[in-house]
């Protein structure tokens, strides 16, 4: 089947950046050669190997934002149910708000997510064990949050106290926290008073989930939890930050559910913090691709070749082959790219098009410069590699994707492309070249 389109209005939407593939898109294309080596498959080992009278795996999986992450991770769930896995994958963008996300709202959306998806596979948790739940929540979170308003309700209705399914209860919570509603700070109030309950009552759920599944025939339940890179970021006290605060001084909470999962993570994270101090095994990398090799260029060419017939769009293959050279291996800035040349070309993309598309995404990149960024990307660009970041002084380079990370064997990073053609930013370089040269 022929997936490729030959109009430039498909073309545009073919190359969304916001749409990750699903595990079996014949678009799909293998960039692990051209990024590092590695494959999803090491993760599904590392789940499947995972011995559970000694806990459950927890794995963190990072890359830059724009590298492909989504839809490996749409893979990885298709690769863990072809051994026969329940996995739940939740969107953090689609059910919280990712401006503001705290630990609580992570593990209420678990409970919502596998809740849910045991009933939509005709699975539904055992009303005994729902019960309990039910309860617990409507006793203390709902009766304490909503307060006069349950009361109200409660006296106009004749009943003792608000009774949602559990399903419908939970959505209500998470619902609260996405809309970022007056009772958002209450929820977690409450549910950091009673973490140590509230915990053991998801475990509960997560094992009689287990439970249910093994019966029939399922090998676990694997949760994997997309989108979190992208929370918001904001320094906080002593040198902390609302990623720092998340990842590492609740760790702890992050790792008590009872089941395997699989959270993304900020790259600069990684940087910062040896993560495998906090979570069962080191960071899973996407890096960029390689795009600098004949084998990178080629992939991504591939890549494109997949959706659009370039014959047909492009007045020659080498105006694809300069996009590629200044999307930097970030296959997002690649389909940003050719979107806006699809929007200003007639009827095929010519180098006008491919030149204004170029320069406008030169302009995005200098409105995020900072010039106290100006000496920390001079020593990227010399050095070339991004250094343990205790102080933090990367994280919006990484964050902003001014610096994209590669391997060879060996990590390596580079400034975007588009960097280079800031002339400001590059006359700084000359100067510092020129104060640190030695006197004749």
């Amino acid at each position: 089947m022929n997936n490729t389109v030959d109009n430039l209005d498909d073309a545009y939407n073919a190359c969304n950046p916001d749409l990750p593939l699903e595990a079996n898109d014949l678009r799909y294309i293998d960039l692990s050669e051209v990024r590092n080596g590695d494959s999803i498959n090491i993760l599904v080992k590392r789940i499947a190997l995972t011995n559970q009278n000694a806990g459950f795996h927890k794995q963190l999986f990072t890359g830059h934002i724009g590298s492909g992450k989504s839809t490996e991770l749409k893979r990885l769930q298709q690769k863990l149910e072809d051994r026969q896995y329940f996995v739940v994958y939740i969107d953090v963008e689609q059910s919280l708000d990712k401006t503001e996300i705290n630990y609580q709202d992570v593990l209420l959306n678990i409970a919502q997510a596998v809740a849910e998806e045991m009933k939509e596979k005709k699975m539904p948790l055992k009303s005994a064990l729902v019960k309990d739940i039910e309860g617990w929540f409507a006793d203390t979170v709902m009766t304490e949050v909503y307060g006069k308003e349950v009361n109200a309700k409660a006296s106009a209705s004749g009943e003792a106290k608000i009774a949602l399914p559990f399903i419908s209860l939970l959505s209500q919570l998470t619902g609260e926290i996405r809309s970022g509603s007056s009772h958002r700070k209450e929820i977690r109030r409450i549910i950091e008073r009673d973490l140590s309950l509230f915990i053991a009552k998801l475990n509960d759920l997560l094992l009689a989930a287990r439970t249910q599944l093994q019966k029939k025939g399922y090998a676990d339940l694997v949760v994997i939890i997309d989108g979190l890179e992208k929370m918001g970021y904001r320094p906080i006290k002593d040198n902390e930050s609302t990623h720092s605060d998340f990842y590492i001084n609740h760790a702890e909470q992050l790792n008590a559910p009872n089941c395997h999962i699989v959270y993304t993570v900020p790259i600069s994270v990684t940087f910062s913090f040896n993560t495998r101090d906090y979570y069962t095994d080191r960071a899973f990398v996407l890096p960029m691709v390689k795009y600098q090799t004949p084998e990178g260029q080629a992939k991504l060419i591939e890549l494109i070749k997949k959706r659009l017939n370039v014959a047909t769009l492009f007045e020659n293959e080498n105006l694809l082959v300069e996009l590629i050279n200044m999307s930097g291996g970030s296959i997002r800035d690649l389909f940003h790219l050719i979107r806006p040349c699809c929007e200003t070309a007639d009827s095929v993309i010519r180098q006008s098009d491919v030149g204004r598309a170029i320069r406008n995404l030169v302009k995005d990149y200098d409105r995020m410069l900072q010039k106290d960024f100006v000496p920390l990307l001079f020593e990227v660009q010399t050095d070339r590699r991004i250094s343990a970041d205790g102080d933090k002084k990367y994280e919006p380079l990484l964050r902003l994707r001014l610096v994209h990370e590669y391997e060879n064997g060996e990590r390596w990073a580079a400034l975007h492309p588009a960097l280079s053609h800031i002339r400001w930013l590059q006359d700084e370089f000359a100067e510092i070249r020129r104060t640190q040269s030695p006197s004749p």
